[in-house]
């Protein structure tokens, strides 16, 4: 523990050295857009790159446009804001505080002589100025976070007799909300590392936030990172967390899902076998369950998701890094 708040406190109070990123040898402009999780276009913006193909090893670019607002009494650190991703602020000169983003309140937590929040955008939230509103001790400030846009790719499902009928089950949205109460809305974030793999040599076959249509049901968006693998797979935790649910769930079949701190959650859905139970505190890479085609599955995969305060966020970006300012 005493590690992880090193680690953090160092990349918190050098927020300049976040910003830059050398670039080593085989590097692409999109494979260092992935790692920060933000665009190729955002990225030759940013270093005034007329052909974003022709990048060198030892290039320095600024990779993260964090942006800083100053404060009655300190400074505002505010990352790169998209649809689907994780928003992540650092005050400074306060001690205490909570943050109002897109009709969710997010709680602050104190790390040395800052603040940290960690916020979810709306995947479906439209590109523009969205007010983050900020209560800061006595003072409550509000700022306009601009949304920058970020396409996802569309796709139709077929769907069998058995898998309408359950996408058509009223008690879907009852399942939907047990998950998301599960989760503890409070405490710091406990994430000393990035997330690891959870499934060894598996493929996404299915990114965050691809506009599915259901047949001729409804349209919605995936909520989720889906992996496949040969059934009976291990499936492991990406970071450490607590078990908070782990049970057989309509939709999600065999379901874990694991508390972080600082309201976020990762669910690991449609397994074969759960290998943990609730209370459970687990490591980064411990076995939770086996791979399945549990629930509302069409094959074996895994279906991993990550929930800030009940609202689904892309997992992908953090698998390449943290996203503090």
């Amino acid at each position: 523990m005493v590690l992880l708040w090193r680690t953090l406190a160092l990349w918190l109070l050098l927020p300049a050295l976040a910003q830059l990123h050398t670039v080593a040898p085989g590097e692409t402009l999109f494979s260092i857009a992935r790692r920060y999780g933000t665009t190729v276009e955002e990225l030759a913006r940013l270093n005034g790159l007329k052909d974003p193909n022709r990048i060198q090893a030892g290039q320095v670019l600024r990779v993260r446009p964090f942006e800083e607002i100053p404060l009655l009494k300190g400074r505002l650190f505010l990352g790169p804001a998209f649809p689907g991703r994780a928003l992540a602020l650092a005050v400074e000169g306060y001690a205490g505080g909570e943050a109002h983003f897109q009709g969710v309140r997010y709680p602050l937590w104190p790390l040395g002589e800052r603040l940290l929040g960690l916020l979810a955008v709306g995947a479906l939230a439209e590109p523009g100025a969205h007010p983050l509103r900020l209560h800061l001790e006595e003072e409550v400030v509000e700022v306009m976070v601009r949304v920058q846009p970020l396409s996802y790719p569309k796709e139709t499902l077929a769907l069998s007799p058995s898998l309408k009928a359950l996408l058509q089950d009223p008690t879907l949205k009852a399942e939907r909300a047990k998950v998301v109460a599960a989760c503890p809305k409070e405490g710091p974030l406990l994430l000393e590392r990035p997330f690891l793999p959870p499934v060894e040599g598996a493929r996404v076959t299915s990114p965050f936030g691809v506009r599915r249509r259901y047949g001729d049901l409804f349209t919605s968006y995936h909520e989720g990172l889906d992996f496949a693998a040969p059934l009976s797979t291990p499936v492991r935790a990406v970071a450490e967390g607590v078990v908070v649910l782990s049970e057989r769930l309509r939709v999600r079949g065999e379901a874990v899902l694991l508390a972080h701190g600082g309201g976020l959650c990762t669910g690991y859905w449609h397994l074969s076998e759960r290998k943990v139970r609730v209370g459970e505190r687990v490591r980064a890479g411990q076995v939770l369950g086996l791979l399945g085609s549990t629930g509302l599955s069409t094959g074996p995969h895994l279906h991993l998701e990550a929930r800030l305060q009940g609202v689904p966020i892309d997992p992908a970006p953090f698998f390449q890094a943290l996203p503090w300012p």
